[in-house]
């Protein structure tokens, strides 16, 4: 008696486009192999830490009575990403170029110091939030997504969120990250279909 492990391989082999549902992108618009048309959304969270209980719930209902009306199909996704300090390095570098006074620079040094010693050696992640709304392909296809994604970008103002529209440069950015698996995450998803699947047999 003897066991076997029979790994199921897919007979065809697949591109990443393929196996991504990519047809193609352009402008703000994702075009995929089963006739959909994605247009993302970035959304800018706001820090809520410092609200009264009061003020949450006022935050909530707004937002309730805000969405709550929507009736064509939508996904919220969250991609985290570490923490990249670079940018506030190079900041607080071309201010101490400017800074005339020793006790200044000094304070400005021991912060890019503490900088670095705070994300050394730490997987430090800041969430992304992205919203993507989609329709079938066909005439008027793109109009009727930008359409609702005024539409949507209105009603986040409304509640205070500040949101932007995808480019396609910054939508292909935005599926690299998403397909690196330690760095992206999406709530009812479906991996069955990607995963290898193993199956015994006593012989």
């Amino acid at each position: 008696m003897k066991e076997v492990i029979l790994i199921k391989l897919k007979q065809q082999t697949k591109t990443l486009n393929e196996f991504l549902n990519i047809k193609n992108i352009k402008d703000y618009y994702l075009y995929t192999l089963d006739g959909q048309v994605m247009l993302f959304m970035k959304v800018f969270p706001i820090n809520t830490d410092l609200f009264s209980e009061e003020e949450l719930i006022n935050k909530m209902d707004s937002m309730s009575i805000e969405f709550s009306n929507e009736q064509n199909p939508y996904t919220i996704f969250i991609i985290p990403r570490k923490v990249d300090i670079a940018d506030f390095i190079n900041e607080q570098q071309e201010l101490k170029k400017r800074l005339q006074d020793d006790a200044s620079i000094q304070i400005v040094e021991k912060r890019i110091i503490h900088t670095h010693e705070l994300v050394a050696d730490k997987n430090i992640i800041e969430n992304e939030f992205y919203l993507c709304i989609w329709c079938k392909d066909g005439e008027n296809a793109e109009d009727n997504l930008i359409k609702r994604a005024n539409n949507w970008k209105q009603r986040f103002k409304n509640c205070d969120f500040d949101t932007e529209v995808l480019t396609k440069t910054e939508i292909i950015l935005m599926i690299k990250s998403f397909t690196i698996p330690e760095f992206a995450r999406k709530e009812d998803t479906d991996y069955s279909d990607n995963i290898v699947t193993i199956r015994r047999k006593i012989c």
